[in-house]
């Protein structure tokens, strides 16, 4: 893969990043302007951003430390382990976030009566668990095709070696016999001689330039 082919993979990636996320970060408000309740921006910050943020964390720690120089390194019991412990302070720490600014923002207003706050935490955190998955699984797609890359040019080159290897061998082999043929012609025909050489001239001109071209008549 050249230059210009990888930079133009990664200036389309983090395209698609910030179309990904800007989508994830904005869904808040078109759920609410759908239902007909509106939200500020400053409200928004306050207390609907966190479990989004927390999401973008996440992934960004996947695909940029955690799968590069764990999962890659072979070192998947870590990986989940961190994993794990970084899960569950994010959810805890979200529902602590929450309470606060809940007990801030709104010290007069009464909780309504609704489930426990351990099923959201069960939910924050099964969605975590796809933000992982997510992040792995793009990662992983692009290893593989960058090994799957790199595989084909392997290919490639060991192909030309072996052809450049057979055509040093049989090259000095076919000129020589050729060689001592055209002697021993001269002897007899020395029009045929004449030919076989102009012959040779031109099958050599072939091997060293012609067939060097991606098309050849």
């Amino acid at each position: 893969m050249n230059l210009y082919q990888h930079n133009s993979r990664r200036t389309l990636e983090v395209f698609i990043h910030i179309i990904g996320w800007g989508i994830v970060l904005g869904l808040p408000f078109l759920f609410m302007n759908r239902s007909g309740f509106t939200i500020s921006w400053m409200d928004y910050m306050r207390h609907g951003s966190a479990v989004p943020i927390s999401f973008l964390i996440i992934f960004y720690l996947n695909y940029l430390w955690l799968i590069p120089h764990y999962l890659f390194n072979g070192k998947t019991r870590q990986y989940l382990l961190l994993n794990i412990l970084i899960i569950l302070l994010t959810a805890g720490g979200i529902h602590l976030w929450q309470e606060y600014l809940f007990r801030v923002y709104r010290p007069n207003v009464p909780k309504r009566p609704g489930p426990p706050s351990w099923i959201f935490i069960l939910r924050d955190i099964f969605s975590m668990i796809l933000t992982v998955g997510l992040a792995a699984a793009i990662k992983l797609s692009g290893r593989w095709n960058q090994l799957e890359t790199a595989r084909r040019e392997a290919e490639k080159d060991r192909t030309e070696a072996e052809l450049k290897n057979l055509r040093s061998q049989l090259n000095p082999h076919f000129l020589l016999n050729t060689l001592n043929n055209i002697y021993a012609l001269i002897a007899f025909d020395s029009d045929k001689a004449q030919a076989a050489v102009q012959e040779l001239s031109r099958l050599l001109r072939h091997v060293l330039y012609d067939n060097l071209e991606d098309f050849v008549t």
